[in-house]
């Protein structure tokens, strides 16, 4: 194995023992060379003058041994914070990543939820738009809802002569009613009172009352249909004739006139409103309780 060539000192010594021994040269230099001019000059060398340089070494090797030791403890500390202060860093870095991953959960979840209720509102529009037409048809029908078209007006008269039994009676209108429903009327109204599921027409006394208010002659009976048709679809049905044949035994008189435009109000806010109702057998039905609307 090949020598390795002499190294100078400072390569080979350690860094402290460098220092104290470069110091300790250079101190022993300095005083050999005071001394020397002392002794040239003449002039007496006091003893013990050669320790102090030696003292004043020990002591700034001291004092760089407490430097270095200081510097290693407080960079030691500055070492312990540093990691501390990542891993403090790091926790809150790994929770706050679960917690956008929990937001983002939940946002996927609320966007799913919100489609199906887009996708719900959307078939509930639907829904409504084809039931619309039919309901607006049966509020028309059942007298829920005022209504407007065409159609026939017929006028009701008593007997000019006065007789009782030229009187028209409640009955009378109520055959002209089914005549008219029979020859396609979509909604009827006499003297301002519309007719629906639950009308009655009956006699309290003398007038003749419509939804439980008392009417006179003459009688205006508006119907909403096919004026084209409607007069001679009235003659054609069994109450329309049966009608008639009345009118012609006790003398009250009628007219049929064609109306290019009518208007038709709802029937009454208290046949309107479903208060009760109860579920039966299919034996024991009876209509649904209604109460009146207070006013």
């Amino acid at each position: 194995m090949p020598e390795s060539p002499d190294l100078p000192p400072r390569v080979t010594l350690p860094l402290l023992d460098l220092i104290q021994r470069q110091s300790l040269d250079e101190d022993y230099l300095i005083a050999a060379e005071r001394r020397a001019a002392r002794t040239a000059a003449g002039e007496p060398v006091p003893p013990g003058s050669g320790g102090h340089p030696r003292r004043i070494a020990a002591v700034a090797v001291a004092v760089f041994g407490v430097m270095a030791a200081t510097a290693a403890v407080q960079t030691q500390r500055d070492a312990e914070v540093r990691d501390e202060g990542r891993a403090s860093l790091v926790a809150r870095i790994d929770d706050q990543g679960a917690r956008v991953s929990r937001l983002q959960a939940r946002i996927a979840d609320l966007r799913e939820a919100n489609a199906d209720a887009e996708d719900r509102v959307r078939r509930l529009n639907e829904g409504e738009q084809a039931l619309t037409p039919r309901l607006r048809r049966l509020g028309v029908r059942t007298g829920f809802t005022p209504t407007r078209g065409e159609g026939i007006r017929v006028t009701v008269k008593d007997a000019t002569s006065g007789d009782l039994d030229g009187t028209v009676r409640d009955e009378d209108l109520a055959l002209l009613a089914d005549g008219l429903w029979a020859a396609g009327a979509e909604a009827i109204s006499i003297n301002g009172q519309r007719l629906t599921a639950l009308s009655a027409i009956r006699t309290s006394g003398v007038p003749i009352e419509v939804n439980g208010v008392g009417i006179a002659s003459p009688y205006t009976v508006f119907a909403i249909g096919d004026r084209a048709t409607m007069q001679a679809a009235l003659m054609d049905t069994s109450s329309g004739i049966a009608f008639d044949g009345l009118s012609r035994r006790f003398g009250f008189t009628y007219e049929l006139q064609n109306e290019d435009r009518m208007s038709l109000p709802a029937g009454p806010r208290s046949f309107l409103l479903l208060r009760s109702a109860e579920q039966r057998r299919s034996d024991e039905q009876v209509p649904p309780k209604l109460e009146e609307e207070p006013l």
